[in-house]
């Protein structure tokens, strides 16, 4: 199961990527967009493993869903400071909280239909 979390949290991260610079009409800046998913990706592979949440009790449990959202609110904010840093910008307060937001709830999303097709309901919470 941990296989499918990585390959679908990559997949939401990428996906709500995409969608973001569609509404902005930023799309065809390639280049942009990978350094922005890669960066996001790079800090999401950084951070979520100290949160657990790759461990087979959180996958399988849905009352353990938050510690993505936490992993993901400590790990969104390096995502955008090492796209600031690539691409040769500052880093925007609101574009932070934009992402850690919409994408938070995207992989809370993601997370809970994997836990509740793959998982157990019987697994006690910490």
């Amino acid at each position: 199961m941990r296989v499918i979390a990585v390959i679908g949290d990559v997949i939401v991260l990428g996906v709500l990527t995409v969608a973001g610079f569609t509404m902005h009409e930023t799309l065809s800046d390639v280049p942009r967009l990978l350094v922005t998913v890669i960066s996001f990706l790079v800090a999401w592979a950084w951070i979520a493993p100290w949160f657990g949440v790759y461990r087979d009790e959180v996958l399988a449990d849905p009352k353990r869903i938050w510690r993505v959202l936490l992993a993901w609110v400590a790990a969104a904010p390096f995502g955008a400071v090492l796209r600031a840093f690539l691409l040769g910008l500052t880093v925007s307060p609101i574009f932070v909280v934009v992402m850690t937001v919409v994408t938070g709830a995207g992989l809370i999303v993601w997370r809970e239909v994997l836990a509740l097709r793959f998982g157990s309901r019987s697994t006690p919470a910490v």
